[in-house]
């Protein structure tokens, strides 16, 4: 190498995460890479932890570099390939590498002689058999424990817990179960399952596929419980076997983790790993470590784990790809993990296998123009999808329980209930109304940092904003005409459950939503108890639609069902529809029918009467033409830039001044009928945390010309310093 310069990227307590320039040695020339830890000077910090990020021979004449004092090890923990993704995200998001390397790198790998440790539970106390004080001691000795007498608790690296849990010295919280299901789940491999006739099929035409050719993503459609999962473990054998590693993907930490469970018993506890932003760092740089040494074979994890530095990929998996949680809106990079899986599958040469059984529409389209789509269209074993009917409220509501719980719905639950089975509610709403409004003058009572409805929730007898989090109490008074007639209006889940314990008061009923959990996987637990039949009815916001796989739930009711039609985005029918039939796909899993029932205002919406039949052919058919109409994705991609400041005045006039500019650099270059610029015009949440907001969209038809097209004039945009730009890339909400 005859580089002169390492780009080292540091973390500085009150700097942040950032990188710097140093001379390279002549003695380390021959020997210092990309991805090793070096020790370098740095102020009054003395010598300090980095991670050489690149290489130039050049430096601007008034920077004085200083000399990098050693390389700590010449391992490298991530290649020049993994820089490279990095790269290509900075790039594609319009943000920075060093935001990137921010987010992705584990700060633990930037701590000096950082070693990985955990804490778990010495149960044996004072009564330690001789035989575990031996163990622990030997361990003692080798500084791998220590032990802390006043907790009774062991502190030791993660190797030594198997050794620990075979001898009985030590067990581990439920919390930590949840969190590292990799400890506990110690068991025989179990066979996989054989596949029926449709799975099989479907299996060995993706197969085929992936052995012919992996330059398009393969989209698994599958009506739910059709056994997706099953196939994927099949593909995930054959990887194994061609001595290729697998990512695989779930929207959710919840989902991911009760994944993991599934992959232990599969293919065994060694080779598995889990990854998502709620382990700890010290978690992450362990499994960092042992991807960086090839030792885990199949990763499982939520959004996140698609920067992990996993080797020699031979497969990527993302489940329930349609999931919304797949995409990052805040902060920077606002990345999307299917589209950073897409690349990734790139540099590796590996197929992306897409799965659901309600895809994004984009998804849905390019699979299909493809042939890389395949499709269960049977649930496993011929079960029957339930029944759905839908209540129209208009014609019912008068005899329904205080306007909300129709006649019909009340009914089934009572039925429901005398035949030892289980309830879902599903209500997507959180909080007591959706708004509160003064009968006297009309007022809305509205977020004082937000231009949105501030809503009422009973159990804490508290107004909540659900974007900023403020909370305040309830009036005396009308602020604006002094008048006593203020009044919660509208239907929110906690005025839902209020009404099912007043029917139901020997029912066991209990409610699942962020307002609800309190403490971390609580939410896990909740879901094991009415898996455990512990919970007759379980209440809940659309996080019930996810990953419920409870044979003895016979119905499922929705309440308002067209509520999540009625947000002003292209996007609400898509979603609107994928709720619903993903909440209807929970019912009659098992050996008992199963009925769901809809209750709307709307009942002849396109959207509503796909999900009824739970068409997703029918929808995407009336969907597609409209998306082709107004040139929506997958005809466009679309930038959302939006600018937000206190003045609103100055971020109406400075977004006024980015659309003009942008569209006379259109115009020059002749492509207006390709790039088309709207707005700006204030966002639906117009005021969000005491800021204004102003949006522009930009549809880009004619892909990476037109994206680096905009993300060229905007490098060159010099932006007031009280006006803050976000740059979202493929939003996926328009709000």
């Amino acid at each position: 190498m005859n580089n002169k310069y390492a780009l080292v990227l540091v973390n500085i307590k009150g700097l942040g995460v950032k990188t710097f320039s140093y001379i390279i040695p002549d003695e380390i020339k021959d020997i210092i890479k990309i991805g090793q830890a070096v020790l370098v000077p740095f102020g009054r910090q003395g010598l300090i932890n980095a991670f050489v990020v690149g290489f130039s021979n050049y430096l601007p004449e008034e920077i004085k570099a200083k000399k990098i004092n050693k390389i700590i090890d010449e391992t490298q923990l991530f290649t020049l390939d993994y820089l490279k993704l990095t790269e290509w995200v900075a790039n594609y998001y319009m943000t920075d590498l060093v935001t990137v390397l921010n987010m992705v790198i584990p700060l633990k790998l930037l701590e000096h002689n950082s070693k990985s440790e955990e804490y778990i539970e010495f149960i044996t106390d004072n009564n330690a058999t001789k035989r575990q004080l031996i163990i622990l001691n030997q361990l003692k000795e080798k500084g791998k424990t220590k032990l802390i007498t006043f907790e009774k608790e062991v502190k030791t690296t993660r190797s030594t817990i198997k050794k620990l849990i075979e001898n009985g010295c030590i067990k581990l919280t439920t919390d930590e179960i949840y969190r590292n299901p990799l400890q506990i789940f110690e068991q025989k491999v179990e066979p996989l399952f054989e596949l029926s006739g449709e799975q099989k099929e479907v299996y060995e035409k993706i197969s085929k596929k992936i052995n012919s050719d992996n330059k398009f993503p393969i989209l698994l459609h599958g009506v739910t419980a059709s056994g997706k999962t099953e196939v994927y473990f099949k593909l995930i054998k054959d990887t194994l076997d061609k001595g290729k590693n697998i990512l695989f993907l779930a929207p959710e930490i919840a989902l991911a983790s009760q994944l993991t469970k599934r992959l232990t018993k599969k293919f065994g506890i060694n080779d598995v790993a889990i990854w998502h932003s709620s382990i700890s760092e010290g978690e992450r740089y362990d499994v960092w470590q042992k991807l960086n040494k090839n030792e885990i074979k199949i990763l499982a994890g939520a959004r996140s784990a698609v920067f992990a530095p996993l080797q020699n990929i031979g497969l990527i998996i993302i489940d329930e790809e349609h999931e919304s949680a797949y995409k990052q809106n805040n902060p920077a990079p606002r990345y999307d993990t299917r589209v950073i899986a897409q690349k990734l599958a790139e540099f590796h040469n590996a197929p992306l296998l897409l799965g659901s059984a309600t895809p994004d529409i984009v998804s849905y389209y390019k699979a299909k123009n493809s042939g890389t789509l395949f499709e269960l269209k049977h649930r496993f074993n011929n079960v029957p999808l339930a029944k759905t009917s839908v209540i129209n409220m208009q014609e019912h509501k008068r005899a329904a329980y205080k306007g909300t719980i129709s006649k019909i719905l009340e009914t089934e639950i009572r039925e429901t209930l005398e035949k030892d089975q289980q309830v879902i509610i599903l209500v997507n709403r959180r909080g007591y109304s959706t708004f509160t409004q003064c009968q006297s003058c009309g007022t809305v009572l509205e977020c004082k940092n937000c231009a949105i409805p501030i809503v009422w929730h009973s159990d804490e007898q508290v107004f909540k904003c659900h974007y900023c989090g403020s909370t305040q109490s309830f009036p005396d008074e009308c602020p604006e005409c002094g008048s006593n007639a203020l009044h919660n209006t509208g239907l929110g889940i906690q005025k839902v459950e209020l009404l099912i314990k007043e029917m139901f008061p020997d029912a066991k009923i209990e409610r699942l939503d962020s307002d609800s959990l309190s403490r971390k996987n609580e939410h896990i637990k909740l879901l094991d108890r009415f898996q455990n039949k512990e919970i007759d009815i379980l209440i809940g916001t659309q996080m019930v639609a996810k990953g419920l796989d409870n044979p003895n739930v016979t119905l499922v009711g929705v309440i308002s069902a067209d509520a999540s039609f009625n947000l002003p985005d292209f996007r609400a029918p898509e979603r609107g529809f994928q709720l619903l039939t993903q909440v209807a796909g929970r019912v009659g899993r098992g050996e008992f029918k199963g009925k769901v029932l809809f209750q709307t205002y709307n009942p002849d919406f396109y959207a509503l009467e796909s999900a009824k039949e739970q068409n997703y052919e029918d929808f995407y058919t009336t969907e597609i033409k409209a998306r082709e109409d107004f040139d929506y994705p997958p005809f466009s991609k679309i930038i959302r830039l939006i600018l937000s400041s206190e003045n609103q005045f100055r971020t109406e006039k400075s977004s006024m001044e980015i659309a003009m500019r942008l569209r006379i650099m259109v115009d020059k270059f002749g492509i207006k009928e390709k790039l088309e610029v709207l707005g700006p015009t204030e966002c639906v949440i117009g005021r969000l945390q005491n800021k204004y907001r102003y949006q522009i969209l930009i549809k880009n038809k004619i892909e990476e010309k037109g994206h680096n097209f905009i993300s060229k004039f905007l490098s060159q945009m010099i932006m007031p310093k009280d006006i803050k730009l976000a740059i979202d890339v493929d939003p996926l909400d328009i709000l």
